[in-house]
């Protein structure tokens, strides 16, 4: 019996063993430009520089998710930019665990840019919910990390078990078509705004929540400073005007500032021109010109940027 039992869990290894292999090997024939896939570990350098590191959600994961869209960034910027914001409302847990794994990997960075939502800090979907673990590639260091945080096991079990679908073993590259058209005047309404921030802030503004994911954001200012690299904190712009919990979290925020931990620029006002929007809350490839042209290249250079 006891010999069952011992050649039963040496087949058990083998056999992950060799899955963990397969799952490797397949993930390196997978696409590594960010315009191609959702996943940020794929595109990740190793034991490389990138002028600007950027996290944020879909408001910011856009400006890399199409080519175009690339490179109207890096070519007003005029440095190199590794975007790991998320889709689907990407909180700040999924953009700590991703800015140690950069650091982790070896790489630098002059500046981590954070592109910083307020409805981030009131959402326990955005953060310990969110679908990252449907894009990433099986990676051991990445499970581990999962695991010592204390990630909910639902995710955590989701991260294996999607890696033997037909949907992640059969993926090509997605490429998408880039923003072009503007946002359409009559969808510019107070009714539409109502009803996006309403899906942006299913449980309300919940204080526990926001203290949770504060504490959370905190975390990732240490590990910046922890790597001697400066942290710059960016409410963006978007046609839906302040969101509820702005100001709350901008007087947080300066409080960080004041004690010197991070710079912080409230721009949520500055590009109100619907055209410069393909909908209520992303930029078009016409607005993340100018908005880059107009404001991130000057605020790199050193010019003082708000209003």
């Amino acid at each position: 019996m006891k010999q069952l039992l011992l050649k039963g869990f040496a087949f058990g290894i083998l056999n992950g063993l060799l899955a963990l292999l397969l799952l490797y090997a397949h993930a390196a024939t997978l696409t590594k430009v960010p315009w191609e896939t959702d996943s940020v570990l794929l595109t990740m350098p190793q034991s490389a520089h990138r002028d600007l590191v950027l996290l944020g959600t879909s408001r910011t994961y856009l400006f890399s998710r199409f080519e175009e869209h690339h490179a109207a960034m890096e070519t007003a910027l005029d440095c190199t930019v590794f975007n790991m914001a998320l889709p689907q409302g990407g909180g700040i847990t999924p953009a700590r665990f991703y800015l140690e794994r950069y650091f982790e990997a070896g790489n630098t960075t002059d500046r981590v840019v954070y592109f910083l939502d307020p409805f981030v800090l009131y959402s326990a979907g955005a953060n310990d919910n969110h679908k990252f673990v449907y894009f990433e590639p099986f990676q051991l260091p990445f499970l581990g990390k999962l695991l010592a945080n204390g990630y909910p096991y639902r995710r955590i079990i989701t991260y294996g078990r999607s890696k033997f679908s037909g949907a992640w073993l059969f993926q090509q590259p997605q490429p998408l078509v880039h923003h072009i058209a503007p946002i359409a005047a009559e969808e510019v309404t107070e009714e539409r705004i109502a009803l996006r921030l309403e899906s942006l802030y299913p449980d309300g503004l919940p204080e526990r929540v926001f203290d949770t994911y504060t504490a959370e954001f905190e975390r990732i200012v240490a590990l910046c400073e922890s790597h001697e690299t400066p942290l710059t904190v960016i409410v963006p712009p978007t046609l839906l005007g302040p969101e509820p919990g702005h100001a709350t979290m901008m007087a947080w925020l300066q409080d960080l500032a004041d004690e010197g931990r991070l710079e912080v620029h409230d721009w949520v006002h500055i590009m109100p021109d619907r055209t410069k929007y393909y909908n209520l809350d992303h930029m078009n490839l016409g607005g993340i010109e100018t908005f880059m042209n107009g404001w991130m290249r000057p605020l790199l250079d050193g010019k003082s940027m708000d209003k």
